[in-house]
């Protein structure tokens, strides 16, 4: 009982090990980097706009801090507060001298609106004696501060100006002010938003450069974080496109550039509201930072996927305008060259035509000028290029046929004529060669020819001669006779082959093609050189398959083609190796293949192994038997019906594999 829990443990935990490993295993599979999930691209993205903002508000911070000749670091915040609030207590200043000056019925009530819900205390106005009943002051109750101001004016007859002095030598009229601020800032006026951004820039004119570099570090990080993780998705590894990928990236950033250029148009039409404006302009800077972080994503994504400036309109464009324009070259090619010179001169003429009777003298001249300048290298081309054809031609001439004519820069016409010449170089050589290759093999046929018809010949007559000098009935006779008739077959056999040669090579065998099973001749083919194998110390494998292979041949010319296959194996295969035969069927083609390993090197090629009256020891004295004509008899006979023989030699391995069309 025992033992049985022990096994049912045992047997268990292997179990639970495994679904360990499977839920691992998924949990693995489900770890994707930070790069693909989609919450830390939005949390991502989001940072780095913030960052940016940030970073530009503090970089241009810090210029306008530089550019401002160190100001906020060499003068007190109070004197630069001072400066600003004179400004702008000058500006209501001039404003309420002049509604007091020009407005007699609505002065005093005008002249308060102006500076009413305004952190000022007090101001006064003082005109001169020749401006009677101007005079006017405003107390608004508000405790008084510190900062006071005094202001003279003049010479308003000719539009009043301001002297800093009370003292104005030949002033026509003037009028001074006394500006007095609150103590404490309780309105939302300029003075309260320059006081609150003094206040700002003075605590922040150290901490500007630190707030600049941290932030820039973080919307790089961002950035470089953003462009790698563009295009992944949680399901797959590699980068994937989506919709946004499938619009033309000028598109994408022609629609960008002209939501920009409309939010910009709107804050042109608000300048004179200030707050709205700055709303807008804080809007449009982080619009165009996304946009245009989201346009970088967009482009790594295409450039993750390979060949982004394909999908733009630009490059449609230009392509198709490059396909129209090999399409004209494409027609004006296919026209002869008279017609095309015909054509062009007078599209030229016209054009003259045109251009003098619409033009004036100077239009003509500067016509003719421009003519000139692009005909003159059109000309001096064509004519280097001819004198190029002209050299490289009179070398075919005198018999460099190596030579080739460069045509890189010719066009049209010319390079047709180069690569022309460069055909009729290359023909002529491969004529020569021919040539000179079957001068070769007539001398070679002629040589093998009369040594292969000599050798039984010569027995033939050497052997009749002794017969008749035997007595009769010698027991040599007999002998002689063996001999005399062992030869004349093989004269037989070696003209029987010669005649076959020629009529398959001339196309003159007659052949019957009709429905033929291959695996029925092979099976023969078998049957027939089993003991033929064995008495040449082979060992003969077939693999044919049970499945019926069937294609349009002559049998017995295939049997032939089989027989001469083999019995080359016979001859010339390594004496305890093995010979290969087998039958596939690869596509639409039944591929018959006869493998063996070559007693002699190999030292030839297979096409040379193909000629007539060539074997592969290269000797017409060794003891095999054979003429040479096994193989080119079987190609030729394998044409003839419509097939295929290629021979592949690797070292010693020899292989000979026969395709026919399938039906």
């Amino acid at each position: 009982m025992e033992e049985n829990n022990k096994s049912l443990v045992l047997s268990a935990e292997p179990a639970k090990d495994t679904n360990a490993g499977q839920s691992s295993a998924n949990q693995k599979r489900k770890r994707l980097p930070l790069t693909h999930s989609l919450p830390a691209k939005v949390t991502a993205f989001l940072i780095t706009v913030i960052s940016a903002v940030i970073a530009l508000a503090t970089i241009a911070m810090a210029c306008m801090f530089l550019s401002s000749n160190h100001q906020v670091y060499n003068v007190p915040k109070e004197e630069m507060k001072r400066e600003l609030f004179e400004a702008e207590a000058l500006d209501n200043a001039r404003n309420v001298v002049s509604v007091l000056y020009n407005n007699d019925l609505y002065a005093d009530k005008s002249a308060k609106a102006i500076i009413d819900l305004k952190n000022i205390s007090s101001m006064t106005v003082d005109f001169s004696e020749d401006i009677p009943n101007k005079n006017w002051s405003y107390n608004s109750g508000k405790e008084a501060g510190d900062y006071q101001f005094a202001f003279t004016f003049c010479n308003f007859g000719d539009g009043f100006e301001e002297r800093s002095s009370s003292v104005i030598i030949g002033a026509k009229s003037t009028a001074k002010v006394t500006v007095v601020l609150a103590k404490s800032f309780t309105a939302s006026d300029r003075y309260s938003m320059q006081s609150a951004f003094t206040n700002f820039i003075y605590s922040m004119r150290y901490m500007t450069y630190v707030i600049a570099f941290i932030s820039t570090i973080i919307t790089i990080a961002g950035f470089i974080f953003l462009m790698c993780s563009s295009g992944r998705h949680q399901t797959s590894d590699k980068p994937e496109a989506s919709f946004a990928t499938k619009i033309p990236f000028d598109l994408l950033v022609l629609g960008a550039g002209l939501v920009c250029m409309f939010f910009g148009a709107i804050i042109i039409q608000v300048r004179s509201r200030e707050i709205l404006e700055m709303i807008l302009a804080s809007f449009l800077m982080v619009f165009m930072l996304a946009t245009g972080l989201g346009l970088c994503m967009s482009l790594a994504t295409r450039i993750k996927l390979g060949g982004w400036w394909k999908n733009t309109v630009i490059y449609k464009i230009l392509n198709s305008i490059l396909k129209a324009f090999k399409l004209f070259i494409k027609l004006l090619s296919k026209i002869p060259i008279v017609w095309r010179t015909v054509l062009t001169i007078s599209g030229i003429w016209l054009f003259e035509l045109m251009v003098i009777g619409f033009g004036d003298a100077r239009s003509n001249l500067a016509y003719m000028f421009l003519r000139g300048f692009v005909m003159l290298p059109i000309a001096v081309y064509v004519s280097f290029m001819l004198r190029k054809l002209l050299i490289e031609s009179k070398s075919l001439a005198d018999g460099q046929l190596d030579r080739q004519v460069n045509t890189k820069g010719m066009v049209l016409d010319l390079k047709k004529a180069g690569n022309n010449l460069n055909s009729i170089g290359k023909g002529m050589s491969l004529a020569v060669e021919e040539r000179t290759k079957s001068e070769r093999m007539k001398t070679e046929l002629i040589t093998n020819v009369s040594h292969d018809i000599k050798t039984p010949l010569t027995s033939i007559i050497n052997y009749s001669d002794l017969i008749t000098k035997e007595p009769a009935g010698s027991e040599k006779i007999t002998e002689y006779s063996e001999v005399l008739h062992r030869q004349s077959e093989k004269l037989k056999r070696l003209i029987d082959d010669l005649v076959e040669t020629s009529k398959a090579t001339t196309g003159n065998l007659e052949v019957i093609l009709a429905p033929c099973s291959v695996n029925e001749i092979l099976s023969q083919a078998e049957g027939e050189y089993e003991q033929k194998m064995k008495d040449a110390g082979l060992t003969l494998i077939s693999v044919i398959p049970e499945k019926a292979v069937s294609i349009m041949a002559d049998g017995r010319r295939l049997w032939r083609v089989f027989d001469n296959l083999l019995n080359n194996a016979c001859k010339y295969a390594l004496a305890g190796t093995r010979v290969y035969m087998s039958l596939e069927e690869r596509g639409a083609e039944a591929v018959i293949s006869f493998k063996n390993t070559s007693r002699d090197a190999l030292n030839i090629s297979s096409e040379e192994l193909m000629e007539r009256f060539v074997r592969g020891d290269r000797s017409r004295n060794s003891g095999t038997e054979g003429n040479g004509l096994g193989l080119a008899i079987a190609r030729s006979l394998t044409e003839l019906q419509n097939g295929k023989l290629e021979l592949f030699i690797d070292g010693d391995l020899f292989k000979a594999e026969l395709r026919f069309p399938l039906i």
